[in-house]
This record gives C-alpha cells, sequence and structure tokens, in this order.
C-alpha cells in the first residue's frame, strides 16, 4: 500500500522558513503571489484526480488528492489567505467523497481508511482520513463514534494553529451529518467527539 504514495511523500513543495516555525510574511504582494502559486498547483493536481475518477483509477486519484492537499501544509499565509486555499481544497475534496459514496470503485471502504493512512505527510493523511472515514461511517460500514473518536485524536497532533483549526473545521463540516444516523442512546460519544472537533 505504501507505494501508491511515494509521489506525496517526495514532494518537496512547501519548502520554507515558515514549515520551520517562521510567521507568514506580512507585505500583501507577498502573499499574494505565494496563494496564486498555490492555487495553481491545486488547480493542476485537481484536475488530474478528476480525470483519474473519470477513469476510475482510484488509486491514482488518491495520489493526486494527497498532493493537493499538500499545498495546506505551508505556514507561508495569514488565515484570510489561508481559507481561501482551504476552500479550493474542500471544493476538490467533495469531488472525491462523492466519488467514494457512489460506489463505483470496487475497494471496500475499511480497506481504503487503512490505505489512506500510508500518506506520506500528517496533514494531506488527515484530510484524506476525514473525506474517506465520513463516507465509511455514512455507509454504516463502521460505528460513528469509534471513527469519530479516532479522527478526532489523530486531528490532535496537528500542533499549528491555523492548520489545526482548519483541519478541525474540515472534520466538523465532513462528520455533520453523520450524527443523526447513530441509533437512539448510541451516540454520546460520537456527539463529545464533533464538540472536541469543533472546539
Amino acid at each position: 500500500f505504501c507505494g501508491f504514495f511515494t509521489m506525496s511523500k517526495n514532494r518537496a513543495k512547501p519548502t520554507n522558513s515558515a514549515l520551520a516555525g517562521g510567521g507568514p510574511p506580512s507585505d500583501e504582494g507577498v502573499q499574494q503571489q505565494f496563494l496564486k502559486e498555490a492555487l495553481q498547483q491545486i488547480k493542476l493536481s485537481s484536475f488530474s484526480m478528476q480525470r483519474a475518477l473519470d477513469m476510475n483509477k482510484l488509486m491514482d486519484a488518491l495520489k493526486h488528492a494527497s498532493n493537493l492537499v499538500s499545498e495546506l501544509r505551508t505556514g507561508l499565509l495569514t488565515p484570510k489567505n489561508y481559507y481561501q486555499l482551504y476552500m479550493a481544497c474542500f471544493d476538490e475534496l467533495r469531488h472525491l467523497g462523492q466519488y467514494l459514496a457512489d460506489g463505483r470503485h470496487e475497494r471496500k471502504m475499511t480497506e481504503l481508511y487503512e490505505l489512506v493512512q500510508y500518506a506520506g505527510n500528517i496533514l494531506p493523511r488527515l484530510y484524506l482520513l476525514i473525506t474517506v472515514g465520513a463516507v465509511y461511517v455514512k455507509k454504516r460500514e463502521a460505528p460513528a463514534k469509534d471513527v469519530l473518536r479516532d479522527l478526532v485524536e489523530m486531528c490532535r497532533g496537528v500542533q499549528h494553529p491555523t492548520r489545526g483549526l482548519f483541519l478541525r473545521t474540515y472534520l466538523s463540516e465532513m462528520t455533520k451529518d453523520v450524527l443523526p444516523d447513530v441509533p437512539p442512546g448510541g451516540g454520546g460519544d460520537a456527539a463529545a467527539a464533533a464538540s472536541a472537533a469543533a472546539g
């Protein structure tokens, strides 16, 4: 499985001091240049992902999805500009989620949930886990409370304030329709997990 994500693991960008703890530059012109370059990379990766999905090449699509989400690893953008980057990724990941929900692939969701854990970097790994995990639960192939608890615990590993905030936002957004599917009396832990994710 790990070979599927070799391309993502070797991705060089972003290579900057911001990932090592430096803050984003304050100059808005510089900000816009960084944002433009990152959005272009997302556009290229999303095109490749969509083409792979159209050809039912799910493994290739997951690699391209991992690459586009890798742009969210940057520390060069202010929260305002990072939001634009996040929304671009969010829109593309919805296509992947819909493909998984439609069941046009032949793989079991439990297999995919394990597979995406081999993504080379933690942030792409978690975004893919949330995307797959939400479908996993909606298909009733796994208990909502177990998957949510798993995802919340892993998301706590992202300590960067901006990246962590938007990751938890994505978790909340993708799982907001999951809790009503939990059988009566069985949603306490899941509700607590969702609350923790949003908080």
